[in-house]
């Protein structure tokens, strides 16, 4: 089974094939935000064959807004031709597994002075992402928990105090590791999480300047 992969929700992004469950081919790049030309340049470079794709998976934040919209309309445009599944989990799953932790807190930088903060037993969400107060975390994070960050660069003082990486740096999802996890789901009849981005801020609306 091929799967191809996108993960946008940090700001590293990348895109994998993954063909039974193993990554044969992986791009990453750190985006530049101007445009997202460094998305389809590398989907370029990969040379995938499409019409050998089984399925497609992205990664659903918590995250980068924006990221998020595009991977999302990029994976589903996709697979749309040739009416093939796409399958989404979220991108702290990815962060999770990587470096074998029993319980492993995932934090990112929520701006407005509030993170967002989810706890993993392995691949598993034990407690669903949070939108916290920054002196809130403390009580979220249990005191043996490893503390990952792909916002460590500017939550350091804030994470100071928990047990993280040595040395201290920022790790991020990679479509590597999300297309295995979702090959590991379809082959042990696991459920998947919903087809949207996950969004921790509720949406803001904006009166109109002018009258219609």
């Amino acid at each position: 089974m091929k799967i191809f992969a996108i993960e946008l929700s940090s700001k590293q992004g990348s895109i994998a094939l993954v063909h039974d469950g193993k990554v044969v081919a992986e791009k990453s790049w750190i985006e530049n935000f101007k445009n997202r030309q460094q998305l389809f340049d590398s989907m370029a470079e990969l040379e995938v064959d499409w019409d050998k794709i089984d399925a497609f998976a992205v990664g659903r934040g918590p995250g980068a807004f924006s990221g998020m919209r595009i991977s999302f309309s990029v994976i589903n445009s996709l697979a749309a031709p040739n009416k093939k599944p796409v399958y989404a989990l979220n991108s702290g799953a990815s962060l999770a597994t990587q470096f074998g932790a029993e319980r492993t807190v995932v934090v990112g930088d929520a701006r407005r002075n509030k993170v967002w903060a989810g706890l993993f037993i392995g691949n598993k969400l034990e407690k669903e992402f949070q939108l916290l107060e920054l002196n809130q975390l403390a009580d979220f994070v249990p005191e043996e928990a490893l503390v990952l960050s792909p916002d460590h660069d500017r939550l350091t003082e804030l994470l100071s105090d928990f047990h993280t990486l040595d040395p201290a740096e920022p790790v991020f999802p990679t479509a590597g590791r999300l297309g295995e996890l979702v090959f590991q789901h379809l082959k042990n009849g696991e459920e998947f999480e919903p087809l949207e981005p996950l969004y921790m801020h509720p949406p803001v609306f904006i009166e109109p300047r002018f009258s219609a």
